[in-house]
């Protein structure tokens, strides 16, 4: 017979001898005399759970996802200041994960705001030189129409000139070479204007192709819109993880990353802990019912969710029987006494 069997038979014939009954009537009755009873599984005992199917998929891979797990675990286990959750190989009660258009629809949201924002970047540049290239070209068109207006000008007077000549009978030679001159002069002006106005002519061109480049963008981003909506419809709430009681799994549906998927993994194990009422009128709570007000980077408990698992795991005096197994396991042999055994089992 082995020391603990000696120890063990040792307490046993000492509680006989306490009730006054014999050992094979005890050993008859009560074979599990020295096995604390169960406690209720995340107040009194630890939860255990493994971890099933991490669909590759998802942005993490099955260890990451894991170590993801036990560090949500202790965002309840530390600051309560007790063990939880175990995590085993063979427990029954599974954190898996589930894709569908949830996730889909995250990997397409990101992929969708990177275009705008990329949208976003490009079109202020293309909005900034359309903007340029459109002051500087009604400066300049501004500039030529009152040169276009002064060569009108010009021109007139030089006309009247030639058919005041032409009326006197004949310009003189003076005469002749100043209005020779203003042919001249208004000729090179003409030329100049001319050149101008092709310049214009380019630069409008440059300016309606910055508006079409910043137009096909524009129309590139509201298709991309467009489709997102026609698949997905409008924006709406949507559930990340859902638990199944009692103690069934975990099911993880859609998370950003590590960060997002701890908070989702806590607020579902604290569903498993027994709370199954939401917090209310605060949203940096962890078991708030929306993710989105909570410090994804820093989360704590905050008072409504140590208050939450306070109601679902209330204090329970400990019952007689368990008293007194608990003096004859943690009470060294030599020490037992009828009267401290009575004690505790009165409590």
């Amino acid at each position: 017979m082995d020391r603990d069997t000696i120890n063990r038979f040792s307490r046993l014939a000492f509680l006989c001898i306490l009730g006054g009954v014999s050992i094979g009537t005890a050993l008859f009755f009560a074979p599990d005399m020295f096995s604390l009873q169960d406690g209720r599984p995340g107040c009194d005992t630890p939860i255990h759970w493994r971890l099933g199917d991490v669909d590759s998929r998802f942005p993490l891979d099955r260890d990451a996802f894991l170590r993801t797990v036990i560090r949500a675990e202790g965002l309840w286990e530390q600051p309560l200041g007790k063990e939880l959750f175990v995590y085993d190989p063979d427990a029954s009660f599974v954190i898996t994960t589930f894709y569908d258009d949830r996730q889909k629809m995250t990997y397409d949201t990101r992929n969708l705001e990177k275009k705008i924002d990329q949208y976003n970047r490009s079109a202020e540049t293309l909005r900034d030189a359309y903007d340029a290239k459109l002051s500087a070209f009604e400066r300049d068109q501004e500039a030529l129409s009152h040169r276009m207006r002064e060569f009108e000008s010009d021109l007139s007077a030089y006309n009247a000139d030639v058919s005041r000549a032409n009326a006197s009978g004949g310009a003189s030679p003076e005469t002749y070479d100043a209005l020779e001159k203003k042919r001249k002069k208004l000729e090179k002006e003409r030329s100049a204007i001319n050149k101008e106005s092709e310049r214009l002519g380019k630069m409008a061109d440059e300016v309606n192709a910055t508006a079409g480049k910043l137009n096909i963008q524009t129309a590139s981003v509201q298709q991309n819109l467009t489709e997102y909506r026609r698949k997905y419809g409008e924006p709406k709430p949507f559930i990340q993880g859902l638990y199944e009681a009692p103690l069934t799994s975990i099911t993880i549906y859609q998370f950003e990353g590590k960060d997002d998927l701890r908070l989702v993994l806590a607020h579902e194990l604290g569903h498993a802990l027994g709370i199954d009422e939401h917090v209310q009128d605060d949203q940096s709570a962890i078991m708030y019912a929306m993710i989105g007000g909570q410090d994804l980077e820093n989360p704590t408990l905050t008072q409504g969710d140590e208050a939450a698992y306070e109601t679902a795991c209330p204090a329970e005096p400990e019952s007689g029987r368990d008293a007194l197994v608990r003096y004859l396991i943690e009470t060294p042999f030599s020490e037992l006494s009828p009267r401290a055994a009575a004690k505790a089992f009165r409590g």
